[in-house]
């Protein structure tokens, strides 16, 4: 079995990225990964923009094979690139405030306060998503190699009011300025 680019038949499916369904008709990216339960592979599946940002290489095999070009080709291989390039940028799932101020960031290792914005990391590991820690967003670049298209990616998995969004591109920017090295 090998990675696919498919339209969906039902509206069934969740993506594994950002857990939104996958819609009817819709074309998705299913990876090829080790099946959990017993023998053999399974099959699990994402948005094409999902699956090109946060498992280029599974999007690139899968794209490469296909027949028909894709309406956004171009704009889904730069963003798998992006990711190609910068492992840590795909780790990155969503932002949000922090409940408490006893997490680190994986960056420069200082406490995240409570209340303040950070981005969530999650590593896939044999189709497994597992916690994997906080960033400081004025870290991103350290830690990630480039905050390239990281807002509007946080912003399908995380509802942003339009202060939290001003926040969280001047955090980002003020790493820019900045960066932190450990």
């Amino acid at each position: 079995m090998s990675h696919l680019i498919s339209l969906a038949p039902t509206g069934r499916a969740k993506c594994k990225s950002c857990k939104a369904p996958i819609q009817k008709g819709e074309l998705r990216l299913g990876e090829a990964v080790p099946n959990a339960f017993g023998e053999g592979e399974a099959r699990h599946w994402y948005h094409l923009s999902c699956g090109a940002e946060r498992r280029p290489e599974a999007f690139q095999a899968a794209q490469a094979v296909l027949e028909d070009p894709l309406v956004e080709r171009d704009e889904l291989l730069r963003r798998s690139a992006t990711g190609l390039e910068h492992p840590r940028w795909t780790r990155v799932v969503r932002v949000e405030r922090a409940s408490s101020g006893r997490a680190r960031c994986r960056h420069c290792k200082d406490l995240i306060e409570k209340g303040g914005l950070r981005l969530t990391l999650e590593i896939i590991e044999d189709g497994m998503a597992n916690p994997a820690g906080f960033v400081h967003p004025s870290c991103m670049l350290g830690y990630g190699g480039t905050i390239e298209g990281l807002v509007e990616r946080v912003a399908r998995a995380t509802p942003l009011e339009n202060a939290e969004r001003a926040e969280l591109e001047q955090g980002l920017l003020s790493g820019t300025l900045s960066p932190k090295d450990p």
